[in-house]
């Protein structure tokens, strides 16, 4: 079981594609429902902001990020200790949206995919393994 957060989710669906749905079954990704809300985010960004992406293509990710929740499982704020969560993000000078992640991980005791330096350099302080967008790259590529 895998935890990933909105900073290894967006890159995997954009240089993935459909490579990533073995990657997403095999290693058993769990994300928060706010995953998909960031990830559709940072594609609108790419495409608004950023003039990387085309509308269409900010689209079809969005609906990529979206469809592969079919093989995962999906957490909402109301399956996640809130005051855990809170705690974390006291304790730590963090945001709450990392907090939740690092708290799904801890209460699921699961690995934690991230490329969010607050992440990284927190997650470890509660025995949280990390692994970074580089490692799951290379399974996808394995995969193929």
């Amino acid at each position: 079981m895998l935890v990933v957060d909105a900073s290894v989710y967006a890159p995997l669906i954009a240089t993935c594609g459909r490579a990533l749905i073995n990657v997403v079954k095999q290693l058993g990704f769990v994300v928060l429902d706010l995953t998909i809300y960031e990830v559709c985010n940072a594609f609108w960004k790419e495409h608004r902001k950023l003039n990387r992406i085309s509308r269409e293509e900010a689209v079809q990710a969005c609906t990529a990020a979206k469809s592969l929740t079919r093989y995962m499982r999906v957490y909402s704020i109301g399956d996640l200790g809130v005051g855990d969560a809170m705690k974390i993000a006291i304790e730590n000078n963090i945001t709450f949206y990392d907090a939740s992640y690092i708290a799904l991980a801890l209460g699921l005791r699961a690995r934690l995919a991230s490329e969010d330096k607050d992440i990284l350099s927190v997650a470890p302080r509660y025995g949280i393994g990390v692994v970074r967008l580089r490692e799951l790259l290379n399974c996808v590529t394995g995969s193929r």
